[in-house]
């Protein structure tokens, strides 16, 4: 694992992000340095950290990362690794824009995050409850997806004595065992591709696969065969909603094996949790999900590919968990924990949400926890 050595000056860098609380640090050459904080944008003062021309920003990189790994930055176009500083986990990404060098490093929180340290209901849990089926979280680029799949991997692991393979791009968060037992293979080191690693977890004896992202034909079809033959699948998919992600996953397959793969779909399909991270009063981002969970009447819709009944099904499915993005929204600006120019900002139907304001009525809590849990 590549290591950043302390006293380097991207690790004087590195430092004063993390003191930041950034999320996230921009590098390219001949440009001002950019953080990204709460979801925001900042430029990095160049009082503090002044542009890097491309000499300087290779001898950072030889200072502070290997010969193999510095090597296939400058040779290749795009590179992902991962890397240490201190105790920091960082996820990193090497690419060319306009000829030059450019670097994005993600950091990855390494601390046992629990579901209600990320501020997400309590509800999730029961997602853990069955033993076999597919968990999709879905969402934007950056809307904490991984970190959510993370805190209930981290709940199993605290709470049963299960064997989790993972299959990842690269490897973010390094899992401790509790009682649990961790397999993580890193997609280019430990096997082929995400599909592959699948493939071969099914052999390790796992209760629990997590892939890190499915996005191929391959892959999904391996993630879908694994949850088929017995297995609970937890991964992500880059889509905004519940019908996008079933249609999403529909396009990669050829007309004549789309009717086999929504009934694959119906048949194993557990959940889906579509999130994105939205502005809050503290300054702060909060969690916002649609929820879907497996029905008869949500088994029917994606078989026949009826995807536009899913959001009245959710909408009126409260009892049994289900909640679309505006109805907990509706729920968060209720708390106090939105404000109402953000909720209007981010509902899906601000015509209904008006209608909402009148008078906020939820038929069932969504953030309240489980008294018996």
């Amino acid at each position: 694992m590549e290591t950043v050595p302390s006293g380097t000056r991207f690790s004087r860098l590195l430092t004063w992000c993390e003191d930041q609380g950034a999320s996230d640090l921009h590098l390219r050459t001949g440009a001002p340095q950019v953080i990204r904080v709460h979801g925001r944008l900042s430029v990095v003062p160049e009082t503090e950290f002044p542009p890097l021309d491309a000499l300087t920003l290779n001898s950072w990189l030889l200072d502070c990362f290997s010969q193999e790994l510095v090597a296939r930055v400058i040779a290749g176009r795009e590179v992902d690794a991962s890397f240490y500083h201190g105790a920091v986990r960082y996820r990193a990404n090497f690419s060319k824009q306009r000829g030059s060098q450019s670097c994005s490093f993600r950091l990855v929180p390494q601390h046992r995050l629990k579901l209600e340290d990320l501020q997400l209901p309590d509800s999730l849990l029961d997602l853990l409850g069955d033993p076999r089926g597919l968990v999709l979280v879905t969402g934007p680029t950056g809307q904490g997806k991984s970190t959510t799949l993370r805190a209930l991997l981290q709940q199993i692991n605290e709470q049963f004595s299960q064997r989790i393979v993972t299959v990842e791009d690269p490897i973010e968060y390094v899992f401790t065992d509790a009682r649990s037992h961790f397999e993580q293979r890193e997609v280019g080191i430990d096997t082929g591709s995400f599909a592959d690693g699948i493939r071969n977890a099914m052999r390790q004896d796992p209760n629990v696969i997590f892939v890190g992202e499915i996005r191929d034909r391959d892959s999904i079809w391996a993630a879908m065969q694994a949850a088929e033959t017995g297995h609970l699948v937890l991964t992500t998919l880059h889509a905004d909603s519940v019908a996008q992600a079933i249609g999403r996953i529909r396009e990669f397959y050829p007309a004549d094996e789309k009717d086999n793969v929504s009934s694959l779909l119906a048949r194993n399909l557990n959940a889906i949790v579509c999130q994105r991270l939205i502005p809050n009063v503290e300054g702060s981002r909060t969690p916002c999900l649609e929820l879907l969970r497996r029905d008869a009447g949500v088994q029917d819709a994606i078989r026949e590919n009826n995807l536009h009944l899913l959001t009245g099904i959710i909408e009126s499915a409260n009892h049994v968990g289900m909640h679309s993005f505006d109805q907990y929204l509706q729920e968060l600006l209720a708390a106090g924990i939105i404000s109402e120019e953000v909720a209007r900002t981010y509902a899906i139907n601000r015509q209904r949400l008006d209608l909402a304001l009148r008078g906020i009525v939820v038929s069932q809590a969504i953030l309240e926890p489980d008294p018996n849990r």
